[in-house]
């Protein structure tokens, strides 16, 4: 699909949005914390141990190397590309995460992609208006250009929710969207990037912004000695540990990184 393409979607769905908004009688003109929010949020990557390590040891993200239900891939057309979340940390069963700047967008807007839903749900997870319409062709249906979808992304804290920091924290909409998908959970409200090319992860334009992980009840965990100096000691990076008290290291990860995100954004 052309970006002229993503250009529409984008031009439809914002004006929908718009309208919604208009007749619930919400102001359209963007609150300051809507557009600090959505033109700064970082763009999220969450994984596991193993992954973590490996990335940590090629210093890069592949697109050859599946980050996500590689069945939803292979039903969606999405094979190959390296996945993010406008947001902070939304995938369970994760431990360690990289926060990237909105500049990762920049320089990939004539190939990304953006969605104001988690592509991976449209498989067996979200319930859609038109059941007869594929999860594909609904995909394609609401793609939209780097970084252009932030616009929509602002314009969606001031209408879908009752304070743009509801989006941030994972609340619940208050009003459901002119995308009209039902189920799951936070994840079928917040944007996914979906970058098709290697991401540098050290000594390079594309350096994260930040690196989390689990510090482990007993010590550091061996693949931690390898990330941060091979990733996170770079002038520039923040680097943020937590604890596991609760034994849920994704819950700790999430918390930590929405703190890190409102000592920053606010």
């Amino acid at each position: 699909m052309s970006r002229s393409q993503w250009e529409a979607n984008l031009a439809g769905h914002y004006a929908a949005l718009e309208a919604l908004g208009k007749g619930a009688g919400v102001l359209i003109d963007l609150s300051q914390l809507a557009v600090k929010f959505s033109e700064s949020m970082y763009l999220a990557h969450s994984t596991s141990d193993s992954k973590f390590s490996n990335i940590c040891g090629t210093g890069y993200f592949s697109p050859g190397v599946p980050l996500a239900d590689t069945k939803a891939e292979a039903v969606l057309g999405t094979a190959g590309s390296i996945f993010f979340f406008v947001s902070p940390f939304r995938y369970p069963q994760t431990n360690c995460g990289l926060l990237f700047a909105r500049s990762l967008e920049l320089q990939h807007r004539e190939d990304g992609i953006a969605t104001p839903f988690d592509s991976g749900g449209l498989k067996d997870v979200f319930t859609r208006r038109d059941p007869a319409e594929t999860p594909r062709a609904f995909l394609a249906n609401h793609e939209m250009p780097l970084p252009d979808h932030r616009r929509y992304l602002g314009l969606s804290m001031q209408v879908l929710f009752d304070n743009p920091v509801d989006y941030i924290v994972g609340k619940e909409p208050c009003r459901i969207g002119p995308i009209g998908l039902t189920g799951g959970d936070q994840r079928r409200w917040t944007h996914e990037v979906r970058i098709p090319a290697r991401v540098d992860v050290r000594g390079s334009q594309h350096t994260p912004a930040s690196c989390l992980r689990a510090s482990g009840a007993g010590g550091e965990r061996p693949w931690g000695r390898i990330a941060f100096p091979m990733v996170c000691e770079v002038e520039g990076v923040d680097r943020e540990t937590f604890d596991t008290p609760g034994g849920n290291d994704f819950t700790a990860l999430r918390q930590s990184c929405l703190d890190y995100v409102h000592r920053k954004l606010q």
